[in-house]
Parts: structure tokens; sequence; C-alpha cells
């Protein structure tokens, strides 16, 4: 395809932002998809409702949000038990920078490497500490946050 003035003559600059805008909004983590699906209470606290997030069906399945402060948080399903959920503070806690996810963990891709297990046990570093717990309290409909 000739990308010079002819283009405008087979697809309208207003059609070719919108395909753009669709193609970036396919890119989103599900991350961002998902923070819909949270409420952030007046407390501090996040509330995830299971039947919105069906990630969390499945032991093994996360979610990302964000809690008031602006920290990434994911929620993980551990067991199949009402309870079986763990959160865990995505912050890496050898300089603090955000990790991201990878087919069997976390790694701290902006910072220095460091490798997280899937439930947030330091397996390489320099980190030296597992990533941060943070308190839930889980019912058949929704798991709280803080």
């Amino acid at each position: 395809m000739n990308f010079d003035n002819s283009i405008s003559k087979e697809l309208p600059r207003r059609s070719l932002l919108c395909g753009l805008g669709l193609i970036a909004l396919g890119m989103l983590p599900s991350a961002a998809i998902a923070s819909g699906n949270v409420k952030l209470l007046s407390d501090g606290k996040v509330e995830v409702l299971l039947s919105k997030n069906t990630a969390l069906r499945k032991v093994g399945g996360v979610i990302q949000f964000n809690d008031k402060q602006g920290k990434s948080i994911a929620l993980i399903r551990t067991t199949q038990s009402a309870t079986g959920f763990r959160a865990i503070n995505l912050s890496c806690t050898h300089q603090g920078v955000t990790v991201e996810r990878t087919d069997n963990g976390w790694l701290c891709k902006d910072g220095h490497q460091a490798t997280y297990a899937a439930d947030g046990k330091v397996l390489s570093g320099p980190a030296k500490f597992d990533l941060r717990s943070i308190p839930v309290k889980a019912s058949k409909s929704k798991v709280t946050v803080g």
C-alpha cells in the first residue's frame, strides 16, 4: 500500500482514527478492563465482585487493579473455597517498581529483573523479600481487599 496523499482518497481520516483507536483499546492489559469491575470503598478498601470478574472463577485466576492510593494490586484465586484468595502489592520489594505479569509469575521488568512466583514469593534477586500480602476478606459473592 502506498502511504502518500492517495491514501486519503481510499480511507477517510475519521475511519483511520477510529480504527487506530480500536486497535489501541485492544492492546490494553486485562488489568485495565478488570478495574471497571472493582469498587473503591470510602475506607480505602477495594471490593471485588466475583460475578463480574470471571478470571477469578478458577484457581490461578488473577485480576489487577489500583487501590485508592494508586498502588497496583493483584488478587489471585488460590483455592476453590469461598475464602481461597490472596492479594499482593505489585511493587517490587527491591526498588518499588511495579512488577509485570509473566506466564508463571511476576517480573520487575523496569527495575533489576527480580522474579517472583505467581503467589508473590521471590524467586531471584536482587529482591530479597516476597511481594507484600494485603489482607482479604472473602465471601461467595465478593472479596474485600485492604
